[in-house]
């Protein structure tokens, strides 16, 4: 499998490591920005919100570049929303932080995945994307427990400055281990991109 699959995961891991995050810092952060554990919660929800409705969006204004300028003009979105949560001095400047994780998390998926089906050798597309998907597991089992190793020990602001030090450290590899791919042709807008909503089969697949 080539390296530059491998390295997509690291990005991907960065991403789903700062989905978690609040999940375990709850009850430092609300003591932090003043506010009810219950509040912090509605942090989560803006998050998911972002990825399913931002996402779609960001996306196709990413499609008329190069895959791997996208996936760093993601990496360059996503660390401007961890910098600000790491600052925020209020509940609001979190809740505008999240919503810029969120959405540059969601389209940093798609973009990796669909570099994924072009990197593969013949014939290995779906396992290319099932190894670059591992940064997403492992997120969830390694990410947010030292997450919450590092706020414990450091504060909750010091969890998101990791989380970007990470999202740095994977952009770097990323301009060293990921080629530079010609753009796809054909798409480019949402309407073009919107046709296959129009698909019975897909909505079934949602529905499920």
């Amino acid at each position: 499998m080539p390296r530059a699959i491998y390295v997509l995961s690291l990005g991907i891991f960065s991403m789903v490591t700062s989905e978690f995050l609040v999940a375990g810092l709850m009850p430092q952060m609300a003591d932090g920005l003043d506010v009810s554990v219950a509040q912090m919660g509605y942090l989560i929800i803006a998050f998911a919100v972002a990825m399913a409705f931002g996402r779609p969006f960001l996306t196709v204004a990413l499609l008329r570049m190069e895959q791997k300028s996208a996936l760093l003009v993601l990496f360059a979105i996503f660390l401007v929303g961890n910098v600000l949560a790491a600052t925020a001095s209020t509940y609001a400047v979190m809740m505008v932080a999240r919503v810029i994780t969120g959405t540059a998390s969601q389209a940093f998926f798609g973009v990796s995945l669909a570099l994924c089906a072009r990197l593969a050798p013949p014939g290995q597309g779906g396992r290319a994307m099932a190894v670059a998907m591992n940064g997403l597991m492992l997120g969830t089992l390694l990410g947010l427990p030292l997450s919450t190793l590092v706020s414990e020990h450091f504060g909750w602001r010091a969890a998101f400055w990791a989380i970007s030090g990470l999202a740095v450290l994977a952009a770097l590899i990323t301009v060293v281990g990921v080629p530079a791919l010609a753009r796809v042709e054909g798409g480019g807008d949402f309407r073009s991109e919107a046709v296959a909503l129009r698909d019975p089969r897909l909505w079934l697949v949602l529905s499920t």
